[in-house]
């Protein structure tokens, strides 16, 4: 068990699990492609990680350097080890792994002495920037297109030590045997058995390394049916027995080597010697170069909609003064209201639903309204024509109507729905109307047929609820591409991109913690890296989300908690208010973008440093400004504007005065700094800690 090197001019392998090592892949042609876990991946410059537990194989590979690394040194590193994995999309120091691992092959090349350390800096690298956590062990995740199989592996997968036959796992997909062990050698290279037997393999390797217990005891506990066909399958995958794995553990060495287990041949050495060599990582100082600002993005139109249940929590919301709730730095704001079945048959006071409309209308606020079926549709038309009746300058569009009905495709014909489209459409241009997607997509089973709907239709918004895991399984079904490993966003974003609609018409519904990649689907908490990405995305692709407008389940993403206060993403939405219908800058911690003769920086972690509680990011602005330019700082983290950080977080709902409330409003704001540069041309330093953002406001002199 040790760490090496294989050098390879060409290779292309079969699908296998990885078991027991890490291992990471590199071309230094840029010619690699590998599937790992179903998904399939052209590395070009970058560096492939394998983690333990990965069922990957090789596509194509020129000029391939691997290095095999025994998870052991990781688990040393960090006994969570098991509970993680790597994710190479996070790592920003490629070229340094890079380095060491060159580095190691030349000097073996020239016979001089090895760095003891490159395995262990590896290692810190990799756990540094890359390292995803989770609550429980790591089981890869599939990206398998075919629905049927998803949801075998799936079961697999939360069944590991069970013993499963494939009989058991027919039975449960109701299909045939026969008909399941070809669904695994078609879709995935690998029959049933393999696949299976590798998972539990790579379970008793944590148990070996993690636990005391008997060889025997691993055996049963790993879900093999007799300690014979354990050692049997256990050599054939790691070709030692678990007892000699276990006495290998014990003989590691404290500083591992790394054998080269290839000859370095004259073309490896080469391309090595082009190679620029570097000691240092990428993740610590970030220069900005404000003189050659290169804005390549544009700001979409976006909306922010906000879910009321009922008319009622309208009502609270537009004559209750308790909450005094601002919503003037959302884009486009408006209120979506879910039900209205409780007015329709009923009374309804016109002169105050008359004034709550106008009310919203003059705060530049939307109001949003589902109709779910013809009764509330003609309750609701009745209602924008008593309104525009008794209001002249909103019937002659002296002011501007903000009525949007959204149909609900789950419970209306689309019949029904074109109707009251044409009934209403004529009667003021400005009323917007929306579609929920999710019932044509199950309704008709074709996302072609849904589409051409769409487009039939030509409504002003699409609302599509993604995270709704009958809409994930309906699009999973019928259509290649979308696929349980992928994100949420992935999902809604491959969703647009088929449509041939531009992005600016759909809206995210019910956005929660399980849209964001690193939260572990809502296990793991936000950090406002997250929430700075989440409105780089929405600047970038237009459209809208629905937020909640009070905190009442901490799964989903809200503007104010139960006491009114404003939550970190309002204050992030004042920050990229600037940036609305500018062009901007977008690095993987930075957004800049100029306007009105002065620069506006936006600072945030990358993603990658969320578990680095002590980790700090250096930004070095070089400028050509005159001395006396202006540099004012808005510090958002757990200190500034972090209101759940100043209220004891008590399950049960308590009372607290308003004038104490107010006391900790005033404090719930983002901490402000003037700095003026004091030499012509000096260069700005400035320093952003562990989940905080800056942003900041350059008025040069």
């Amino acid at each position: 068990m040790s760490n090496s090197i294989l050098l390879h001019e060409h290779l292309t392998t079969a699908p296998s699990r990885n078991i027991n090592y890490i291992i990471i892949y590199f071309s230094l042609t840029n010619e690699l492609t590998i599937t790992i876990n179903g998904e399939k991946n052209d590395i070009q410059n970058h560096i492939a990680i394998v983690n333990q537990g990965d069922l990957f194989n090789i596509d194509h590979a020129k000029d391939l350097i691997e290095l095999k690394i025994p998870i052991a040194y990781f688990y040393i590193e960090d006994n969570d080890f098991f509970n993680c994995f790597f994710d190479r999309y996070l790592l920003h120091s490629n070229h340094f792994i890079k380095s060491q691992i060159l580095q190691c092959i030349s000097n073996f090349s020239n016979n001089e002495e090895q760095d003891s350390e490159t395995v262990s800096k590896i290692i810190r690298t990799l756990y540094k920037e890359a390292v995803v956590r989770n609550t429980t062990l790591y089981v890869p995740t599939m990206s398998i297109d075919n629905q049927l199989l998803s949801n075998i592996v799936m079961f697999i997968n939360n069944n590991i030590t069970s013993n499963l036959s494939l009989l058991d796992i027919a039975q449960h997909a109701l299909i045939s045997e026969s008909y399941c062990s070809n669904l695994f050698a078609r879709i995935l290279n690998v029959n049933f058995k393999d696949y299976y037997t590798s998972l539990k393999v790579n379970h008793s390797v944590q148990l070996l390394m993690t636990t005391n217990h008997s060889i025997t005891t691993i055996s049963e506990l790993s879900g093999f049916s007799s300690h014979t066909n354990f050692t049997n399958q256990f050599k054939k995958h790691l070709e030692a027995s678990p007892m000699q794995f276990r006495t290998m553990l014990n003989q590691l060495e404290p500083l591992p080597s790394i054998l080269i287990r290839s000859s370095v041949s004259q073309p490896f050495l080469n391309l090595i010697s082009q190679f620029e060599f570097t000691n240092h990582l990428t993740t610590e100082t970030t220069q900005i170069d404000i003189a050659n600002y290169d804005p390549k993005d544009q700001t979409q139109f976006s909306t922010a909609f906000i879910d009321f249940q009922n008319i009622n929590e309208l009502f609270q919301f537009v004559f209750n003064d308790y909450f005094d709730i601002d919503l003037s730095y959302l884009p486009r704001p408006a209120i979506l209201i879910n039900d209205v079945s409780d007015m329709v048959g009923r009374h309804t006071n016109l002169n105050l639903l008359n004034r709550c409309f106008e009310k919203l209308f003059e705060k530049n606020i939307r109001l949003a309204v589902t109709i779910k079926n013809d009764q509330e549709f003609k309750m609701i038309y009745q209602l924008i024509m008593i309104f525009l009746q008794n209001n002249r300058d909103y019937k002659w569009n002296k002011k501007l109507v903000k009525f949007m009905l959204v149909f609900d495709t789950e419970t209306m014909s689309i019949h029904d729905i074109h109707l009251a489209h044409l009934k209403l459409k004529n009667k003021n241009r400005a009323i917007k109307f929306s579609l929920m997607v999710d019932g044509l997509l199950r309704q008709l089973g074709s996302l072609q047929e849904t589409y051409d709907i769409m487009h039939r239709m030509n409504f002003d918004f699409y609302f599509v609820d993604i995270e709704n895991i009958d809409t994930k399984n309906v699009l999973i079904d019928i259509q290649r591409g979308f696929t349980h490993s992928s994100t949420h966003f992935e999902n809604y974003l491959r969703f647009i991109e088929g449509s041939n609609i531009p992005s600016t018409q759909f809206i995210y519904s019910n956005l929660s913690l399980k849209c964001f990649k690193y939260t572990n689907n809502g296990t793991q908490s936000l950090q406002l890296s997250d929430l700075v990405c989440h409105l780089y995305q929405l600047m970038r692709h237009g459209g809208g989300v629905c937020y909640k407008l009070i905190e009442t389940d901490p799964m989903y993403i809200s503007l104010f908690n139960n006491h009114g206060s404003l939550l970190p993403i309002m204050h992030l939405y004042r920050f990229v208010s600037t940036f609305s219908n500018e062009s901007f800058q977008i690095s993987n911690n930075y957004l800049m973008c100029y306007k009105d003769g002065n620069y506006h920086v936006i600072l945030f972690n990358k993603i990658n440093d969320r578990y680095l509680s002590d980790s700090q990011q250096h930004y070095i602005f070089e400028n050509d400004f005159k001395e006396n330019t202006l540099f004012i700082v808005n510090t958002l983290n757990n200190e500034h504007g972090s209101i759940q950080h100043l209220i004891p977080q008590y399950k049960r709902d308590v009372y607290i005065e308003k004038d104490i409330i107010q006391q900790l409003d005033r404090c719930n704001h983002p901490k402000t700094e003037l700095l003026i540069q004091e030499n012509d041309y000096a260069a700005f330093q400035i320093t952003l800690k562990h989940d905080e953002v800056k942003y900041i406001c350059i008025k040069p002199s």
